[in-house]
């Protein structure tokens, strides 16, 4: 995936480039930002907003690249102990692919530097890995963040990708967990119950009509 995006910040502008390759054997997935200006507010100060406000430029560059656990000595990552973690968070999830963010920015006339986290957090959207797109199944993102981990839920709950708000930057793994399958349950009604109440209400109805001719009978009566 290769794909640059110019927008207009005020009288400047901004072009986002969004790349992701594969290190391993199946093809790497798009990746996406729901807001634009979000990004721009996450990954700026406020003092390089206001200077390409007046008409400044810059580049943003978003490098995911999927990896082999063995080739890139990630298996001594924190990541790679999410089985053996206590508590029932990380029950049944099963490893999927590992993937490494790099975001690089440039502005004016200064020299490309690289990001350590968001400023504020960003909802990234990625793409499921063919392989591992099956109905009945969740997905999770796990990310080492300066040396301490968390556990990301997916926000969007369709099949195909995962959203998660997050300000981190670094190595993640893709989680999944299959999920029950709960059948259609189907509940026969005796209808001598369902039309119980039913005559009970007319029976009520009549008695109320009979009870009001009496009074008014008695009253004439009288």
């Amino acid at each position: 995936m290769h794909e640059t995006t110019q927008i207009s910040y005020e009288l400047g502008t901004v072009n986002i480039i969004l790349n992701s390759e594969s290190r391993i054997g199946q093809d790497a997935p798009n990746f996406r930002f729901t807001d634009y200006d979000q990004v721009l507010y996450s990954c700026f100060t406020p003092k390089e907003l206001e200077q390409i406000a007046e008409g400044g430029s810059a580049e943003l560059i978003f490098n995911l690249i999927m990896k082999d656990p063995l080739s890139s000595n990630l298996t001594d990552s924190p990541l790679s102990d999410f089985a053996e973690l206590p508590g029932k968070i990380f029950e049944g999830l099963t490893e999927g692919v590992y993937m490494n963010l790099d975001v690089y920015k440039t502005f004016g006339n200064m020299e490309q530097s690289e990001l350590e986290m968001f400023y504020e957090n960003i909802d990234f959207q990625l793409d499921i890995p063919l392989s591992l797109i099956k109905e009945n199944r969740e997905y999770f993102i796990y990310s080492d963040f300066m040396g301490s981990t968390e556990l990301f839920e997916d926000i969007d709950k369709e099949i195909e990708t995962i959203s998660i708000n997050t300000n981190a930057i670094g190595t993640s793994l893709l989680l999944y967990r299959e999920m029950p399958i709960i059948a259609n349950a189907k509940v026969n009604y005796d209808n001598s119950y369902v039309q119980q109440p039913q005559y009970l209400c007319v029976i009520g109805i009549i008695a109320l009509i009979l009870l009001w001719k009496r009074i008014d009978f008695l009253h004439k009566k009288e």
